[in-house]
């Protein structure tokens, strides 16, 4: 009969044949290169899909730059919506009026500022996105 050797499993110490406990050692060393492997070929897409998902993995200085940009961008398409559309998105979202209140500044129903905002957002989502 082969020799025993003691290993751990489930926190318990257990003998089993070496022929065991080699094939046990050969498996996680194959698990262990195999993790390793994928983590080296994981795709971009994968990446990115990864990154997005977990809360484990910050960046905050990439999270803050990614920020600033994103938040460049808004203020550069804002400003390109006019006078009018600016002065919307101020009174809107800059004050917090409500849109009876912004209605009653330009002498406008309430729909008329909703069917106004609207149309800003999709242009903004449009030069933003």
């Amino acid at each position: 009969m082969s020799d025993s050797v003691v290993i751990t499993y489930s926190g318990q110490q257990v003998s089993v044949p070496k022929e065991v406990a080699d094939f046990l050692e050969q498996d996680r060393k194959r698990e262990q290169a195999q993790e390793k492997q994928d983590k080296r070929h994981l795709s971009k897409s994968e990446f990115e899909t990864v990154l997005s998902g977990s809360d484990c993995v910050r960046r905050p200085v990439e999270d803050e730059v990614l920020w600033n940009l994103q938040l460049e961008t808004l203020r550069k398409a804002v400003d390109g919506l006019g006078d009018q559309g600016r002065d919307l998105v101020e009174l809107r979202y800059g004050r917090g009026l409500t849109m009876e209140e912004i209605g009653t500044i330009y002498g406008v129903s309430k729909a008329a500022v909703s069917k106004r905002l609207k149309k800003l957002h999709k242009q903004l989502r449009g030069s933003v996105i």
